[in-house]
């Protein structure tokens, strides 16, 4: 199993092949300064078909390439925020509305599922979220929080929630219980200090091994974040030096994959 988290700047788009082959697309931004997208690059590696795929929130840089990868990619299932419907996401995006969250808010309604009905093998799939409207009515704290476990790796992705989600979430003993054995977070909001919840981490045992960021340049304060994030993550070798946080401005597109039963690797394209 291998999870590739692409540099698509304060986007967010990785993707996961199971070892039975079975793939599943966690968002689909794309890099504006590079050109890469996820709707050339899949067809290119000779990915023609996803078996799922996962939008963690309802924002454009989490789904800019949608209208272009549903033309060049068949899709089976969409997971999503099942509460929100595709006349809220409309509503809720109004004249701010892009391409991507245009095309996620048609497919909400023709797509249902939960975990793709296909064979993943070991691995297994567990989604949280907020309801809306009762919990929340803004698409961050609706974010869609997954987490992806192998036997030798898990792996969470956390959308953009805030502190707020994060606190709603905490009051649910099944997710608190989840958080114990994180290998990998996914930062939330791309490391801004909104996604930040010290209580995420105190009233859990979260303590991942590393901790992700996908971000871009100096912008939206998502490097004051990184001390923060390092404080609270142990870390592990790469060569000669420990990381405890890696972001996709510094290194690049970011593998996780799995090698020896129960053993996995990083490596980082830079």
């Amino acid at each position: 199993m291998h999870i590739d988290v692409f540099d698509v700047e304060h986007g967010q788009c990785s993707l996961l092949t199971a070892d039975t082959g079975a793939r599943v697309l966690i968002d689909c931004g794309h890099n504006t300064t590079t050109g890469w997208r996820p709707s050339t690059y899949l067809p290119l590696i000779g990915v023609n078909h996803l078996d799922g795929l996962i939008i963690t929130n309802a924002d454009e840089d989490h789904a800019s390439d949608l209208h272009n990868l549903r033309k060049a990619v068949s899709i089976d299932v969409l997971v999503r925020n099942p509460t929100v419907t595709g006349a809220d996401v409309f509503a809720l995006k109004g004249q701010h509305c892009g391409l991507g969250i245009g095309a996620y808010a048609e497919m909400t309604d023709a797509y249902v599922g939960d975990v793709p009905p296909c064979d993943f093998g070991a691995l297994t799939f567990q989604y949280y979220w907020n309801s809306f409207p009762h919990d929340f009515t803004a698409e961050n704290n609706l974010s869609v929080v997954t987490v992806i476990r192998h036997p030798s790796v898990a792996v969470m992705f956390t959308g953009d929630i805030e502190r707020a989600g994060w606190l709603k979430l905490l009051e649910r003993p099944d997710f608190r219980a989840d958080m114990h054995s994180i290998d990998i977070l996914v930062a939330p909001h791309h490391g801004r200090h909104s996604g930040c919840c010290a209580e995420l981490f105190e009233q859990t045992q979260l303590h991942p091994t590393l901790t992700i960021i996908s971000d871009a340049g100096v912008e939206h304060a998502t490097q004051e974040t990184v001390a923060w994030y390092r404080a609270r993550t142990l870390g592990c070798r790469f060569g000669d030096r420990e990381r405890r946080v890696l972001t996709t401005r510094s290194d690049g597109s970011i593998r996780i994959e799995t090698t020896d039963p129960g053993q996995y690797r990083v490596t980082l394209a830079r």
